[in-house]
């Protein structure tokens, strides 16, 4: 069994996710909401992008949660943009990224403005954070999993800066705002995995039967229609899917709608399956980024 010892809060990686940032605010005011729920490891609280956070907004300079590869770690370039300078502090103060890490987990509190509730992000297959998340699925309610299968010395992620993480994207909020229920329900959930955590490290956690869970896992992001590279959006996400994260999309059902009422249907994958699950439909964030949804497959499996 190994030890957890070393755990990081982290809240406004994103600058106008405002739960993280309230949840850290509130924690860092009153250590009496975290300190006493794991005391086998040391729990530290962060804001990861206090500039942001300043404006109000996603970013300055570029999107801080897209530099933490370590090829940007690693580079001396791009010292005038903000984010590229705090991702290096940031891996300095609790990295270095890789085996010689100081931080075993990592939970980093998101929000997105899709409909997908409480969405554990993981992006490595550690037996830790696989089975307190499966543990959570069942302690609260539209709660799911999904799994980023990236080789991490490539994820740009600010938790992969740990030996484990959670990235937990809290939805539908708008961005630069509170909602009182959200907030209430994610300081629940983060307290849960420290308190799992301390369950582990006494060896009782991983004594619990194994739990039947949904796994999606990451398989494309699909952009938006466009006439060609670069120009504007030529449709919208189909009305029938808007706000339907995790449900089933199988070939020839509605997609998107075009400006002018014409229906453009899922044509299936190259590879010849003929569903996927989307998640992160409509994120705000993302039109920037040219994505209109992140493509999953789903899996039942025992954690």
């Amino acid at each position: 069994m190994t030890t957890i010892k070393n755990i990081v809060v982290a809240g406004g990686t994103h600058g106008n996710e405002r739960t993280g940032v309230a949840l850290v605010q509130k924690w860092m005011e009153n250590p009496g909401c975290y300190n006493t729920l794991c005391p086998s490891a040391n729990v530290q609280l962060v804001y990861g992008n206090p500039e942001a956070m300043r404006l109000n907004r996603r970013y300055r300079d570029h999107d801080l949660n897209r530099a933490f590869s370590q090829v940007c770690l690693d580079s001396t370039a791009d010292v005038d943009q903000y984010e590229f300078r705090r991702a290096r502090e940031l891996n300095k103060l609790f990295g270095p990224k890789g085996a010689n890490t100081k931080t075993d987990l990592l939970l980093d509190v998101h929000n997105t403005g899709s409909n997908m509730g409480l969405c554990l992000i993981l992006s490595a297959r550690d037996p830790f954070t696989m089975k307190a998340s499966a543990v959570l699925t069942q302690e609260f309610e539209d709660t799911w999993i999904y799994y980023q299968p990236e080789e991490r010395s490539v994820s740009p992620y600010f938790g992969t800066v740990a030996k484990a993480d959670v990235c937990i994207e809290i939805g539908p909020q708008q961005h630069g705002t509170l909602n009182a229920s959200i907030f209430e329900r994610s300081e629940k959930l983060v307290q849960r995995y420290l308190e799992l955590t301390e369950e582990w490290n006494r060896g009782q956690l991983q004594t619990r039967a194994p739990i039947k869970v949904d796994v999606y896992t990451q398989l494309r992001d699909l952009g938006y229609p466009k006439a060609w590279a670069g120009a504007p959006i030529a449709a919208m996400i189909h009305p029938d899917l808007d706000g339907h994260d995790y449900c089933e999309l199988k070939k020839g059902d509605k997609l998107f709608r075009t400006f002018d009422g014409k229906d453009i249907l899922y044509e299936g994958e190259a590879d010849g399956s003929t569903s996927v699950w989307p998640i992160f439909i409509n994120e705000p964030a993302y039109y920037e980024k040219d994505i209109a949804m992140s493509l999953t497959v789903k899996t039942e499996e025992m954690w």
